[in-house]
């Protein structure tokens, strides 16, 4: 194959384009090594920032990370930092090694480059021996916008250039380092959580091996507890973050708080606390914590999503079988005179009387046994409840294993049914979405012929 001249002269520039960037590239490399950090964060002890709106320190303490702002009151506690953020930070200026250097500039234009009053400082002190602190210091951008002007402490005198967009990634406010989490824990750690509204204890629950049980109210001591709902409590405690934190203790609020939480770990001599105190015209509601004790604002939506009564907390299942020992099933709609018996077969469920494949009927059975009743179960039903559905599970011998009866009750809300298991004079309200999911594997109606 011959290339045309043109061809020859595209691949020509090609060539040296490649080999113009590498070259760049490498001496970009080489122009970092030596004269910039590159440090990781468990190398560290501290960073001081210097801003030109504030001046705070990153500390690594024995607690953790955690964010110190000069001229705070000598008592003022430190507000717990972000790991993630400040290694986001060390990861800015690795990656923003300087593009080139302007050599030795004297001290009488230093100024003319913004380091009379630098946009950014940063001063980072390892903790590792045989590693020194370095001073990077940020002025102003070059005209073209492109590039920042820096100087290094590991090149003294020297000014550098650097991509301008590391200023997006170094300028911030101390706030942009705060760990907004309202409490540090891991749902493994919990042992006994304890519930206190305005005046008495409402709950109390205690780990038993990888289950939790209650302790409190006297009426439900010893019962089981919802694993799912523990799990998703301890999640939202961990999960939601404060929208501000308050670094003063001038805005302590008078009174008892309406909520609060404390958590026995399996780490710790004292339990952690969150207290959320009652609900002012404001959008945002005061809580402090064992994490946060000057404070901290939370919307007023995420501290309901806090709240729990005893009841939520309450294993609520409705249906207990052996699913392994299920071998057919009949479902009948009552209302419209429908009926389906399903076989389960090595190839999955059957329509035995349609010759029907029933995808995903395995699903719904399952979904049958998660089933919780959203209120307290009632013994009678009336009008103007009425049957909706009904469902017989039997073994492989043909006997009945377990029924179950769905009704409508328009005194319910409207995503839920009331269910009777069995012969079992006892009705729960669950959740009706299980009655559309069966009725969907019933049968066509057939349709009556014409001029009946």
């Amino acid at each position: 194959m011959h290339l045309s001249r043109s061809g020859v002269l595209f691949l020509l520039a090609l060539i040296m384009a490649l080999a113009v960037g590498l070259f760049l590239n490498t001496q970009e490399h080489r122009l970092g090594s030596g004269v910039w950090p590159n440090y990781t964060l468990d190398a560290l002890q501290s960073i001081e920032i210097s801003t030109r709106g504030e001046r705070y320190t990153l500390v690594n303490e024995p607690s953790g990370w955690v964010v110190r702002s000069e001229g705070a009151e000598p008592d003022a506690l430190p507000t717990p930092a972000d790991k993630a953020r400040i290694e986001a930070l060390l990861g800015a200026i690795s990656h923003h090694r300087p593009t080139q250097s302007l050599g030795q500039v004297p001290t009488p234009e230093l100024a003319g480059y913004g380091f009379a009053e630098p946009t950014v400082r940063i001063l980072l002190r390892p903790s590792t021996l045989g590693l020194g602190e370095v001073l990077l210091t940020f002025g102003h951008e070059a005209p073209t916008g492109a590039a920042v002007y820096a100087q290094s402490s590991l090149s003294d005198g020297v000014v550098f250039l650097l991509d301008a967009s590391i200023l997006h990634q170094i300028d911030k406010p101390s706030e942009h380092y705060f760990d907004y989490r309202m409490l540090e824990l891991s749902t493994d750690d919990a042992q006994r959580l304890t519930v206190t509204g305005a005046s008495s204890i409402q709950w109390e629950l205690e780990r038993k091996d990888d289950t939790f049980v209650f302790l409190r109210p006297e009426s439900l001591k010893g019962s089981s507890v919802s694993s799912s709902e523990v799990r998703l409590f301890l999640h939202n405690l961990s999960a939601i973050c404060a929208d501000s934190i308050l670094t003063r203790n001038d805005r302590q609020p008078a009174g008892r708080p309406s909520f609060t939480l404390d958590i026995q770990t399996s780490k710790a001599t004292e339990p952690l606390r969150l207290e959320v105190f009652p609900q002012s015209e404001t959008e945002q509601v005061f809580g402090r914590s064992t994490r946060h004790p000057a404070g901290f604002l939370l919307e007023r939506d995420k501290a309901r999503t806090l709240f729990r009564l005893a009841f939520d907390m309450q294993w609520r299942g409705v249906i207990t079988y052996d699913s392994a020992r299920v071998q057919s099933a009949r479902i009948y709609s009552v209302m419209g005179n429908q009926t389906l018996v399903a076989e389960n077969s090595a190839s999955g469920w059957e329509d035995r009387d349609h010759g029907r494949t029933l995808a995903g009927l395995d699903l719904s059975l399952w979904r049958l046994k998660e089933l919780r009743f959203e209120a307290e179960p009632v013994a009678k039903l009336g009008y103007p409840a009425v049957q909706r559905l009904a469902l017989d599970l039997y073994t492989k011998d043909a006997k009945i294993l377990t029924s179950f009866t769905f009704y409508s009750d328009p005194r319910l809300p409207p995503d839920q049914c009331w269910l009777k298991v069995g012969s079992e004079e006892m009705f729960y309200p669950v959740g009706n979405q299980i009655i559309e999911e069966l009725q969907g594997y019933l049968p066509s109606r057939p349709l009556r012929p014409s001029g009946e």
